[in-house]
C-alpha cells in the first residue's frame, strides 16, 4: 500500500534515487535538494510523491504552462515508479491524484524511445495529439 502526497523538503533523497530509474544522470543529493527547493519556492510547480512504509516509490512533478496565444494546461515534467513498483497502478493513481487536484487538462511529452511510456499514457486515455521535434542551441556566453 502506498500514500500519495506532496512533497516535501525532506524528499529529496528519496526523488533522487528514484530518477536514477528513468536514466537521467544522477544528481548528488545536494544539486537534488536545490532544484526541489527552486520548485517548492515557485507558485506554478508542483511536486507529489508516492511513499510506501517511508520510502518514497513515485514522484510527479506538475507545472502550470502559460501560453501567450493559446489556453493555459498543467504539464508533466517528469513522471517516474520505481521498476519494482511499476504495473501496480502507481503512476496512474499520481496522474488521477493530479487531475482530481487541478481540475485541468494535463499533457505530457514523451521520448520517441519510451514506447512503454507511450503504452502507459495510451492506456489511461491520453490521447496522442501530435509529434514535434525539439531543438536547442546552446548558449557560448561568458560568465
Amino acid at each position: 500500500m502506498y500514500e500519495i502526497r506532496s512533497a516535501t523538503p525532506l524528499d529529496f533523497e528519496g526523488i533522487n534515487f528514484v530518477s536514477a530509474h528513468l536514466g537521467y544522470k544522477n544528481l548528488s543529493n545536494d544539486e537534488s535538494k536545490r532544484k526541489l527547493d527552486q520548485l517548492f519556492n515557485s507558485e506554478t510547480d508542483f511536486v507529489y510523491v508516492a511513499e510506501s512504509k517511508g520510502i518514497i516509490i513515485a514522484w510527479l512533478h506538475l507545472f502550470l504552462a502559460r501560453r501567450l496565444a493559446s489556453n493555459d494546461f498543467f504539464e508533466i515534467g517528469g513522471l517516474v515508479v520505481n521498476p519494482n513498483q511499476r504495473g501496480q497502478g502507481v503512476g496512474k493513481s499520481l496522474i488521477n491524484h493530479v487531475m482530481n487536484k487541478h481540475q485541468s487538462s494535463i499533457r505530457v511529452r514523451c521520448n520517441q524511445n519510451r514506447t512503454e511510456a507511450h503504452k502507459f499514457y495510451e492506456k489511461i486515455s491520453f490521447e496522442n495529439k501530435k509529434v514535434q521535434n525539439v531543438f536547442e542551441k546552446q548558449s557560448h556566453t561568458k560568465e
